[in-house]
């Protein structure tokens, strides 16, 4: 993180930003706190997405605060928070396209780039010896879901619903218009259904093939919302064998 790089600097570009989408009013000293909470409450709903890029939280957000990211996730916030900002300034209905897939990019790399990788683990009949001409990465532990509690937890051959909240992304007057569900092999959707703000799913539990449990398996829902936004979202899921212990 360069020194001196603050969130102020991020709610300035993002005001930047909507200067180029047309915006020519320059934001009062009201604008400028509302859009500095809108970037500590756009951070934290990244967070808990599992979108973690070492923001710094405040309570009562400072402009003087260093926000504490590498460079590499700054253009992708300034983006993000600009169409965030769009309806404030009258352009929810007519949002400037460019803007939005700008920030549609930026959300996409933000979630790749914070993205827990998966691990192979190599069949244990394996050797590893010195004679093994596999790679040691293969013999690394499989990811582990993030022991937050927004990870689902589920025994094996369990059946459960679950449902995503798409209020507090929207805008007013913006609904959910469509979406696409999947999920990891090992996680089985038997239903789904939209009932705008929320999309309701139906997960049966089967596990690996062998009927093992895994330490990380995910479910992605893509939203798109009547003004044309598209919100990705994965959620974390861990599945356990069930045992009682004699």
């Amino acid at each position: 993180m360069a020194i001196g790089e603050t969130k102020g600097d991020i709610v300035n570009r993002a005001f930047s930003a909507l200067r180029i989408s047309g915006i020519t009013v320059d934001p009062t000293p009201e604008d400028l706190e509302l859009a500095l909470m809108k970037l500590e409450n756009m951070a934290a709903e990244f967070s808990g997405r599992n979108i973690n890029t070492g923001y710094t939280f405040e309570d009562d957000p400072d402009p003087n605060t260093p926000h504490n990211m590498n460079r590499k996730f700054w253009s992708s916030f300034d983006n993000c928070l600009a169409v965030r900002l769009m309806p404030d300034y009258g352009k929810g209905m007519q949002p400037d396209i460019t803007l939005l897939r700008l920030a549609s990019a930026s959300f996409s790399f933000l979630s790749s780039a914070t993205a827990v990788v998966k691990q192979i683990q190599y069949p244990s009949r394996m050797p590893m010896g010195s004679g093994s001409s596999i790679s040691l990465k293969f013999f690394e532990k499989q990811a582990e879901a993030p022991n937050t509690s927004l990870t689902r937890t589920m025994y094996i051959d369990d059946i459960n619903t679950f449902v995503e909240h798409f209020d507090s992304y929207l805008n007013t007057g913006e609904d959910v218009s469509a979406y696409t569900i999947e999920a990891s092999v090992g996680l089985t959707i038997t239903s789904d259904s939209l009932t705008t703000p929320d999309i309701t799913y139906t997960i049966r539990a089967d596990g690996n093939s062998d009927g093992s449990a895994s330490g990380l398996l995910q479910v992605k829902i893509v939203a798109t919302t009547s003004d044309g936004r598209v919100e990705t979202r994965i959620i974390n899921f861990r599945l356990l064998v069930s045992s009682i212990t004699d």
